[in-house]
């Protein structure tokens, strides 16, 4: 009996995976604005208790979510348009390192590598049927984001204004014996998918700050710019890590900084990562979903083989989810208690911040 509830968890796991990965032009967009829709959840309910209509109360919320996005996108195009200005000055920092390399390769070990067809050839200006591939696989990219991203944004509207009745379809599907369960179950899954996000919001606005600061310091052209790349980052765990500070570093090098503004670059990363680590997450993230590591690990890395990038974001709010399910099922505790200690969720306020 046990090894067929076995097969039947392993079956239910890998039909699910599949589904969801082919059905990711529908089920990315969604899931992502349920997420959205969470975290805007308290601004609707406040608007309906000043009269609003739940309907007119969920399309103010799309409106306020789309001069946040339009914002942060006017932004980055800005700061890409006048670092493109000076794409010429980082082409020519580029191919002087490149040359230097090859150089060093050459004479440290005795490389065949000055030549035009040695292993490492200095980049050349891309010709035109380059350039028109590019071209088209950037509008092809750029496309596919603003659909994804109208999906997201009408998702997100139709999912406030039907919350209501998606909570009471859920309620009508479990026995009676249990509904008081499943609403707590729902109550808790809302809440600690709003205080993820939350926390992790106010841990991207210091990172702004404080890279904005050490960047400055260091000497990076626009740190601004890249201060709020590398925050907005950290949404992708472990990876946006990398790719922040991967960024920042080539562009310090391609800007004429050289190497020694590299290492300082790498040093105040280093530095702030050591910061948020130990005393900004700890004191912000008070009601952050109680996961063994190696379970985040792994969801992350499944969450990337089944939607990519959005995977990864979306791997850690759903295990929270997952365990809070298997935490208030009685055949699954054995599951919640192994994903992590169960810990109550509770309301964040800023009271708590500093009175630990």
């Amino acid at each position: 009996m046990e090894i067929r509830k076995i097969v039947r968890i392993q079956l239910f796991i890998l039909l699910s995976a599949t589904i969801l990965y082919l059905g990711k032009p529908v089920f990315m967009p969604l899931a992502i604005a349920g997420m959205f829709a969470l975290v805007l959840m308290p601004l609707c309910r406040w608007l309906e208790k000043k009269g609003c209509p739940t309907v007119v109360a969920a399309i103010i919320c799309g409106r306020v979510f789309t001069l946040l996005i339009a914002g942060l996108i006017l932004f980055i195009v800005w700061h890409v348009q006048h670092i493109a200005a000076d794409f010429s000055d980082v082409k020519q920092h580029f191919t002087d390192y490149m040359q230097g390399f090859r150089r060093f390769l050459h004479d440290r070990f005795g490389m065949d590598t000055l030549k035009k067809d040695s292993p490492l050839p200095i980049p050349v200006q891309p010709n035109t049927d380059g350039i028109g591939k590019m071209a088209t696989l950037l509008m092809s990219v750029v496309i596919s984001f603003a659909i994804d991203l109208l999906l997201i944004l009408v998702y997100m509207i139709m999912l406030l204004a039907l919350r209501h009745q998606i909570k009471v379809f859920i309620l009508r599907l479990s026995s009676t014996d249990s509904k008081g369960k499943t609403e707590v179950v729902l109550t808790q899954s809302a809440l600690v998918v709003q205080q993820y996000l939350l926390g992790l919001s106010m841990v991207i606005g210091c990172l702004w700050i404080m890279y904005s600061i050490g960047f400055t310091l260091v000497g990076v052209h626009n740190p601004i710019f890249f201060a709020i790349l590398c925050g907005i980052l950290e949404i992708i765990p472990f990876v946006g890590n990398m790719t922040g500070s991967t960024l920042t570093s080539l562009m310090a090098l391609s800007q004429g900084g050289g190497f020694n503004m590299v290492a300082g670059v790498l040093a105040t990363y280093a530095l702030i990562q050591a910061i948020q680590f130990y005393i900004i997450s700890p004191l912000v993230m008070q009601t952050q979903i109680n996961i063994h590591p190696i379970f985040t690990i792994l969801v992350l890395f499944a969450g990337d083989l089944v939607w990519g990038i959005p995977g990864m974001i979306l791997a850690i709010p759903a295990l929270g989810i997952i365990k809070i399910i298997c935490d208030h099922i009685e055949s699954l505790q054995p599951v919640g208690h192994l994903l992590g200690q169960s810990k109550p969720v509770r309301r964040w306020s800023l009271s708590r911040l500093f009175h630990r």
